[in-house]
């Protein structure tokens, strides 16, 4: 009897050992952080690798279709812009909506620290990750953005940024994903520095 009770409890501490991990895993599912790598790592290509079908044009934007999506958004949308200065394409994903603060507060915080974790892995084999601060959720800003870029000395990069963003639009609040490049206005149009 007693080698009976060593036994079973030897294989309780063994299954509690392996499970225990996953208890603690802060790891963001393996879906997510495998799409933003290969959304982030298109960028240099203005994501012409993950471009789907046009879904609509709307002004001086052309929304398509990305064929990489994040789980659990509800669209995700690559526009280009109809502009000889900036040929840069942006890509954006809805992620959530809800008409309670608390938890659109409780996804974007979830999201963000998602996001923070990612990597980029270069051709090279060097592995860069994606950082920033968060703006912490308040019921009375309407609008907030946390900004996260690439510690890398690739170019390329220079101006890229993710923006997670939640804002409150009509009647509830709403969490994108933003992936832009924007160059400052006095690089755009440096007449305007000069007053011209």
């Amino acid at each position: 009897m007693k080698n009976l009770t060593n036994l079973l409890l030897a294989v309780m501490v063994m299954l509690s050992a392996t499970a225990q991990p996953k208890l603690f895993d802060k790891n963001p599912p393996s879906g997510f952080s495998k799409s933003i790598e290969a959304i982030l790592g298109d960028f240099p290509y203005n994501y012409k690798h993950i471009t789907g079908d046009l879904v609509q044009t709307d002004g001086e934007i052309e929304h398509f279709a990305s064929t990489v999506t994040l789980p659990g958004a509800e669209s995700c949308l690559i526009g280009f812009y109809h502009s000889a200065l900036d040929t840069t394409a942006s890509w954006q994903a809805l992620m959530f909506r809800s008409e309670e603060f608390e938890n659109a507060s409780k996804e974007y915080k979830k999201l963000f620290h998602q996001l923070n974790r990612c990597k980029l892995r270069m051709v090279d084999g060097s592995v860069y990750e994606l950082s920033g601060e968060m703006e912490s959720p308040a019921e009375e800003n309407d609008m907030l953005v946390s900004v996260m870029r690439i510690q890398t000395a690739d170019e390329r990069y220079r101006n890229f940024k993710v923006e997670l963003e939640m804002l409150f639009k009509m009647d509830q609040w709403v969490i994108n994903i933003n992936m832009i490049s924007r160059k400052k206005d006095s690089d755009e149009h440096p007449d305007w520095m000069e007053g011209k």
